[in-house]
């Protein structure tokens, strides 16, 4: 773990430094060698005497290993070979395959180095740089410090969790701060929940490449002025960085995910919708609400509860007086007679029972995390460290422990056994304290906590710091923790509104460390219990991530603000974490804080229900906005949301490759067009895969909206009108309750026939597949799809059905890739979208046997063909024509 006896420095005057010093750091190398394989390149570096670095002087001695990860992968580590220092381990973040033999000789980038200096530069076969250390390259016990140069010509997208005013485009001059802290993202340019050290390189002709910093601890990364240089300014840790390639957007992403890992495949039920809200009173409210869905005719899926439902908002507890428990086991088993789901919110924050308090003797989570001793340790490291969170003094648990996964599980469990929740929510987990200090304690334990929720957030604890120059708590970098574009203040302290950098986790690990894998940690080890309790594929929501969260649960964009720049930036934030390799997300509709209205919801519906997570949820206090309370709200949702249902299969398919591919759900234009340069700057608009165009209407009282569309032909998926284009912006009328999506040609679309109001419905309808065929210009003139159906819930997918479709203008053949799950759906139409000419009759051959005539129905464009009546499953091969 870092260890340092550097004293901390004035904080005005790192302030001043870090924003003068142009700092230049020279290593010398020595001992270059290749190992046999040519896939491994070791040597030793030491600083010139050049080599200065202000915040934490640089070690004598380093080891540089640079590895072929794959073709398109590279791997450096610049590490110190005799000290002791911190690196994630590969059981919380992989680090890709570790069994591969590739010579650098077959890959398809070059690596160039100078000796004196030391520089190293990563290249693609092209000859562009990938990446380019010439900038900078500082190695300190708690100062690191990597730059490569750009293109400046490049845009930059990824770099997060921020939700920037400027939109996706990483803008030159800005620098991006990671270190996971609870402020709510409608403050917008400054750090939030969550710390992505990635990044995608774009050039003007579409070209992309990529880096990721292999590092957990706090970091800025610095975007220079000019956009020629981007630098990486670390706590501590070790340089372990990735370079990929590309050289597609999409390739980048993939690259990416082949290291960290790809996205969980989701349970079917969650890409249902959600509604939820913090402030309903008791059990009742929560029920008229599922029952106002109902009688509205909105599709509804699950059920949730904030922490409302809680006694005195201790996890694990029900309020017997407003949510009895009884009562909630109840209205949990009609939601599931309903096929309905339920999910609760749980912190992390476990009260910390005093003992004159005889209203809390037998809170078990407690009394069992103290007696399995998994709480995280204060700086002494001998008592748990107490901090303040909705409970009131609370221990946190320590998910580095090896009895956290056994104590969690079974607090999970034995909560589960009295009303079986489907998922859990997993809250405050950056993590949240509404106290500061090293050490705290409860002196006043007759009103503190108080039980009010007006001052349940005020610290109520005793609080100091025993080692105020703790280099933990005070290093001599000052990250731009809190800090927003242009604010005139110095950054926050690290230990501000969290557990304290000095803290200790098992094994001797410091807080300082370990700080942003909290959430992702605590979801694995929620998703692992879920696993264990229901047997089921798990789904598990958290604000909180880090690199490789994905592949364990799913996350929203947190405390958004019911205005609709906070609408705007909802895309962004949900395209840029499907960039981070977290294919299940979405921002809460209609936005959480502050009262929303009427024209809002009625718009943020027609966006949110087309991000894979699609939940309305808003906070304490505000005006009720469900969709129902309006009714243009609620016509709007019946639209939009219908729509969603029937799409499901198509969903549900990109979920899956995602997790087998690394595809992305929710995508940036310019991933899916990047020969495109016009789609660069889109920010308004987003892609479900490469098919589906959502262009919504962002502006109050506007019912018109300017959109663009990428050469092609484009069909409307709810009039099914076409309209050609030649890469231009198309206005499109759109009223109040209508939303935009329309499906590009060249794609074949399966759908569900009817969709319903839970996503049982849509897996047991009937399934129609929706050809849109391409332009006439179209040089391959092929319409291709696929599908893919399993039960929706095994945690192993080892039976399951996946059918690839493919379409000329007069036929389509439907393919079975793999056939080992028992779909009994029907194939009950089939639509051809575009067809110019008359046709007279269709035929059909399922499985190869005899021809059968189909019926149809032409009208303009749109050719339907009638399968009833023939009897075709959807994992049946069958050749579908017309003429």
């Amino acid at each position: 773990s870092t260890t340092t006896t550097t004293m901390a420095l004035p904080r005005l005057l790192l302030t001043l430094v870090a924003s003068i010093a142009t700092v230049r750091g020279d290593f010398d190398l020595s001992n270059p060698s290749w190992n046999t394989n040519r896939d491994t390149f070791t040597a030793t570096l030491s600083p010139s005497d050049s080599s200065s670095n202000p915040y934490s002087p640089d070690l004598t001695s380093l080891s540089f290993t640079l590895s072929v990860a794959s073709e398109t992968t590279s791997r450096v580590k610049i590490t110190s070979p005799t000290d002791s220092r911190w690196e994630i381990p590969e059981s919380i973040v992989s680090a890709g395959d570790p069994t591969h033999s590739l010579s650098i000789d077959d890959a398809s980038f070059t690596f160039d180095y100078t000796e004196s200096p030391f520089t190293f530069t990563v290249k693609d076969v092209d000859g562009s740089i990938v990446f380019d250390s010439s900038a900078a390259l500082h190695f300190g016990d708690q100062y690191l410090e990597l730059s490569t140069s750009l293109e400046s010509d490049n845009k930059l997208f990824g770099l997060g969790e921020k939700s920037r005013s400027t939109g996706s485009v990483i803008p030159k001059g800005s620098t991006t701060t990671m270190w996971a802290r609870d402020m709510a993202a409608a403050e917008f340019d400054t750090n939030l929940y969550a710390s992505h050290p990635f990044y995608v390189s774009l050039s003007s002709s579409g070209k992309a490449n990529g880096a990721f910093l292999r590092n957990s601890n706090g970091m800025d990364v610095v975007y220079s002025e000019a956009g020629d240089a981007l630098t990486f300014k670390a706590l501590g840790g070790v340089i372990d960085l990735f370079t990929f390639t590309g050289p597609k957007p999409s390739d980048v992403v993939k690259q990416y995910q082949s290291i960290i890992g790809t996205p969980t495949l989701q349970p079917y039920w969650a890409l249902g919708f959600h509604q939820c809200r913090y402030g309903y009173t008791n059990l009742q409210e929560a029920i008229d609400v599922v029952q106002g869905y109902a009688d509205a005719e909105i599709p509804l899926d699950i059920a949730w509860l904030d922490i409302d439902y809680m006694n005195l908002w201790l996890d694990f507890t029900y309020d017997e007086a407003n949510f009895p428990s009884a009562d909630v086991k109840a209205f949990v088993d009609q939601l599931h007679a309903n096929n309905q789901k339920f999910v609760p919110i749980v912190d992390p924050g476990i009260l910390a029972v005093d003992p004159s308090w005889d209203w809390a003797q037998d809170y078990d989570a407690y009394h069992s995390g103290i007696a399995m001793d998994v709480f995280v340790k204060d700086i002494t490291n001998e008592k748990p460290f107490m901090g303040q969170v909705w409970p009131g003094p609370v221990h946190f648990p320590d998910w580095f422990h090896p009895n956290a996964t056994e104590f969690w599980t079974a607090q999970l469990k034995n909560w589960h056994d009295i009303a079986e929740f489907d998922g859990v929510w997993v809250d405050m987990n950056e993590v949240s304290n509404f106290c500061t200090g090293q050490i705290c304690e409860n002196t006043d334990p007759d009103n503190c906590p108080t039980h009010k929720v007006d001052t349940q957030t005020q610290c109520c604890l005793s609080c100091s710091d025993v080692d105020p120059d703790n280099s933990l708590d005070n290093p001599s970098f000052l990250i731009g923790n809190d800090l927003g574009i242009n604010e005139d203040k110095n950054p926050s302290p690290i230990d501000t509104k969290t557990i304290p950098a000095s803290a200790k986790h098992y094994g001797d690990l410091n807080e300082y460390d370990v700080h942003n894998l909290h959430g992702t940690m605590e979801a694995k080890v929620t998703s692992d219990a879920m696993h264990s309790i229901r047997g089921t594929r798990s789904f598990v929501l958290s604000r909180s991530s880090f690199p490789g969260h994905g592949n364990h649960a799913s996350h929203w964009t947190g405390d958004n603000a019911a205005t609709w720049d906070d609408l705007k930036m909802s895309i962004v934030t949900v395209n840029d974490f499907a960039l981070f390799g977290i294919s299940m997300v979405g921002a809460d509709i209609c936005g959480f804080i502050g009262d929303s209205n009427e024209e809002l919801c009625a718009r943020w519906i027609q966006v949110g229900a087309f991000h894979p997570f699609s939940r309305n949820h808003n906070t304490f206090g505000a005006a009720p906005q469900e969709f129902y309370i309006w009714d243009s709200v609620a016509e709007s949702a019946r639209r939009a949301l219908g729509l969603r249902y029937q799409i499901l299969p198509f969903m549900y398919t990109l979920m899956w490759k995602a997790h087998v591919d690394g595809d992305v759900v929710s995508n940036y234009l310019w991933s899916v067009f990047p020969e495109d340069e016009a789609t660069h700057g889109v920010d308004e608009q987003f892609m479900l895969g490469d098919s589906i165009l959502i262009s919504p209407v962002l502006q109050d009282q506007a019912r018109d909206v300017d959109a663009y569309f990428p050469a092609g032909k484009w069909y409307n998926l709810f009039t099914l009108e076409s309209f050609e284009s030649a890469g231009e912006v198309v206005n499109l009328a759109t009223e109040l309750e209508e939303a935009n999506a329309h499906l590009r040609g060249g794609k074949v679309l399966p759908m569900a026939s009817t969709g319903g109001l839970t996503t049982v419905d849509v897996q047991n309808d009937d399934f129609s597949l929706v050809v849109a065929l391409p332009s006439e210009s179209d040089a391959e003139g092929l319409s291709q799809g696929e599908l893919f159906v399993d039960d929706g819930e095994s945690i192993e997918v080892t039976n399951f059905l996946h059918m690839v479709y493919s379409a000329t203008s007069t036929s389509l053949t439907s393919k079975a890739v793999e056939n080992s799950f028992d779909a009994s759906n029907a194939v009950s139409t089939v639509k051809v979208l575009g067809v110019t000419a008359k046709v007279q009759s269709a035929t059909i051959q399922v499985e190869g046997g005899e021809k059968r005539s189909v019926d149809l129905v032409q009208e303009d464009e749109v050719l339907t063909l009638d399968l009833a009546d023939v009897g075709v499953g959807v994992k049946d091969e069958f050749v579908l024509t017309w003429m």
